[in-house]
């Protein structure tokens, strides 16, 4: 039998949460400052955004994980604290879905939240095939154990080539699903990333290399997304997850604000389900309010 949680994605209309980065900013993260700290430092205010998402009728929850190399935490002197971090981003997760929904058709899951190292290949940057699995391999050190996700994330990537990357560390070690979400930008050509990968053909390259669900994020709103949706439902059968912005962000008093309403995204996302998108949550900007009306536009 397939995993409970790739179950849930075939039966459809299953609802990810939305954005924890720009939530823990309203809570007073500062411009700079890691999120995955705060999964130590202030464990209840991200179990209370967990809770928050899930009250408003997620059924999917992403750990506060999204940045969790060593590469990345040690830009603050953290490199030696990833598995910590991570392992406690899980736990937080996994207590908010056991405190708030348990048993039955409401069985709520945890996604292990993976982005971007952070570093380009050449001739952008200077990342390193190598040493980019072995940043992974060692984020994932902190999502194995009895109490682990249900499924792996590997999100806002914009190379393919580090997709995949990501997709064959998580296969070494954990024998769980894993969603890899792409993040497009819509120019007059279509959707590419900004390393140029265009949307089919990656989601070709992708399908190659075994991926359990297609996934798209960030960069655009919900009604480009439904848009790019339209795309991805014709060129794969997998399961399909989209998680659009609240809209392009702005920038007031140092902080990004997004402009998008929560009544246009619901609407959207009631779109997307019609299209046959197995699963959509958001991204940057979509509060519990954007996902609270997405959950009654499915109920419409």
């Amino acid at each position: 039998m397939p995993p409970p949680v790739m179950e849930r994605f075939r039966q459809g209309g299953l609802l990810f949460d939305g954005g924890m980065g720009s939530m823990l900013i309203e809570k007073g993260l500062a411009t700079g400052w890691l999120p995955e700290e705060w999964n130590v430092s202030r464990r209840d205010d991200v179990l209370d955004v967990h809770v928050d998402y899930l009250n408003a009728g997620a059924r999917v929850i992403k750990t506060n994980t999204f940045g969790g190399t060593p590469a990345r935490l040690n830009k603050h002197g953290f490199a030696e604290r990833v598995a910590e971090f991570n392992a406690a981003g899980i736990a937080i997760a996994r207590a908010a879905v056991d405190g708030i929904v348990s048993g039955g058709e409401d069985t709520s899951f945890v996604a292990f939240s993976m982005g971007p190292g952070g570093d380009m290949f050449p001739p952008v940057g200077n990342a390193e095939e190598g040493r980019v699995r072995d940043e992974f391999l060692a984020q994932l050190a902190g999502a194995s154990g009895q109490h682990g996700p249900d499924m792996v994330l590997v999100e806002t990537m914009l190379d393919v080539r580090e997709a995949v990357i990501a997709l064959e560390a998580v296969r070494s070690v954990l024998d769980i699903p894993i969603a890899v979400s792409m993040t497009y930008d819509r120019n007059p050509r279509g959707f590419y990333t900004v390393m140029g990968n265009e949307a089919i053909a990656t989601t070709a390259v992708l399908e190659d290399v075994g991926v359990d669900v297609i996934a798209a994020n960030c960069s655009i709103s919900s009604g480009d997304m439904l848009d790019l949706a339209r795309s991805l439902r014709e060129s794969t059968e997998l399961p399909l997850l989209c998680q659009p912005n609240a809209g392009k962000p702005g920038v007031r008093d140092g902080r990004p604000v997004y402009h998008q309403t929560a009544e246009e995204f619901a609407v959207d996302v009631a779109g997307m389900f019609s299209l046959g998108v197995n699963a959509v949550g958001g991204c940057c900007g979509t509060d519990p309010e954007f996902i609270r009306l997405a959950a009654a536009a499915m109920q419409a």
